[in-house]
């Protein structure tokens, strides 16, 4: 990963770069370092040298980095807080003298996770402290462009944490199956209940979910989505756990879980409807299917990512729903792009869609979700089928969340 930095920092004309983490757990800091090491700065030359300052009670993790380093105590930090105007301009002044021991003069990239005003200041100083250092305004910026393309230690990761979103799903599934009918007379959860005759609600759904993250190691990041009706029909409606499971009704489930503490992600969304599908719901459904089999069959390495946002919006199109080609501001048809990269966030780069000037291309180590979806919430209807994948080495394509499509579960007896 390390590599790849360096290649692209010298491609771009770079000195450097530096990642910063302020108190809480970075991706960004991850990625460079390879541990969760929440507090400190981490500055790369483009020829390779790397000089990490941490939290001294983060010192065996930073053992672990295999660089120079040391900690905010060795260096004076707290005194230069002191006689500094603010703990901001004490950090930039520290950072450009690091910068100066490594020899780092020219365009610098900066990332990490610090809040707005405090990094602006920060910078605002270090550039007067420094001002052979300028900041590298380029977007995507280098640590993004570079985290885009994954190696079989990060792939064998994601394939984790996709195992255990493709059981948590199944169990999902599994779950609605056997699920009962209730005594008709005054019955909670809108005529069905569990095994143990609980009522069955969409939080209880959400909670089976958890479960089976836990097993695999895995937490959310964020809220999954378990949403069903109307609420379906909004993309990113997370759905109220207090609402009964109903049958006749799409019920979406979007789950993308991490490593917990941090770390790698996968994405994966089904729709299921308890019972038999009212028919609008199975013709939509079907159209959904349809665009997601002609993206997945077309899928290769070496072609435009956008175009395969525009091979959905032909099918859509000709099937006569709306699309954000249309219209950017319609809400009910086909509202969002086709897909993103997932890793260390669950939304990163590549995207399958966007503006015009998306002229990214599919390579080897990309990994991308799949995921059309119609909606339409006037309707009580909302449908998505979603898949992750990974571009090999040869431009195919390796389905990291394999699961069943079948929208229809049979009804309890």
């Amino acid at each position: 990963m390390r590599s790849d930095l360096d290649r692209l920092m010298q491609q771009r004309g770079l000195a450097g770069l530096v990642v910063l983490a302020l108190d809480r757990y970075s991706p960004a800091f991850y990625y460079c370092t390879g541990q969760k090491i929440h507090h400190g700065f981490y500055v790369r030359t483009a020829s390779g040298r790397a000089h990490l300052v941490h939290d001294p009670m983060e010192r065996d993790q930073a053992a672990l980095v295999g660089c120079e380093a040391s900690s905010y105590a060795q260096r004076g930090f707290l005194q230069r807080v002191k006689s500094a105007d603010s703990q901001a301009h004490a950090l930039g002044e520290l950072v450009a003298d690091v910068a100066a021991e490594l020899g780092m003069k020219g365009r610098v990239a900066f990332t990490g996770d610090v809040p707005l005003g405090f990094g602006h200041q920060m910078l605002d100083h270090l550039m007067k402290r420094a001002p052979e250092i300028t900041v590298d305004p380029s977007q995507p910026d280098v640590l993004s462009l570079a985290s885009m393309t994954k190696g079989p230690d990060e792939l064998e990761k994601i394939r984790h944490c996709s195992r255990g979103a493709v059981e948590a799903m199944k169990r999902v599934r599994d779950e609605l199956a056997s699920l009962k009918r209730a005594p008709a007379a005054g019955a909670p959860g809108d005529g069905f209940v569990t095994r143990d005759g609980r009522p069955a609600t969409l939080g209880h759904l959400r909670r089976l979910l958890h479960r089976t993250f836990a097993e695999f190691g895995l937490a959310e990041d964020g809220e999954s989505i378990v949403a069903q009706g109307r609420d379906a029909g909004v993309p990113h409606n997370r759905g109220n756990d207090d609402d009964a499971v109903r049958a006749g009704v799409p019920i979406l489930i979007d789950i993308f879980p991490a490593e917990a503490g941090g770390g790698y992600h996968t994405d994966m969304t089904r729709t299921f409807c308890l019972g038999p599908a009212p028919e609008p719901l199975k013709q939509v459904y079907g159209q959904c299917r349809e665009a997601f089999d002609a993206a997945m069959t077309k899928l290769r390495g070496g072609e435009a990512c956008r175009g395969y946002q525009e091979l959905v919006c032909d099918v859509f199109e000709r099937q006569g729903h709306a699309t954000v080609r249309t219209d950017q501001q319609v809400v009910e048809g086909y509202v969002h792009g086709l897909g993103h990269g997932v890793g260390l966030a669950v939304h990163e780069g590549p995207r399958l869609g966007g503006p015009t000037t998306n002229t990214a291309l599919l390579e080897p180590g990309h990994v991308v979700s799949v995921e059309p979806g119609l909606y339409y919430p006037s309707r009580g209807l909302g449908v998505r089928i979603e898949d992750l994948v990974a571009v090999r080495a040869d431009g195919s394509i390796e389905n990291l969340t394999p699961a069943s499509y079948e929208l229809e579960i049979p009804l309890p007896a």
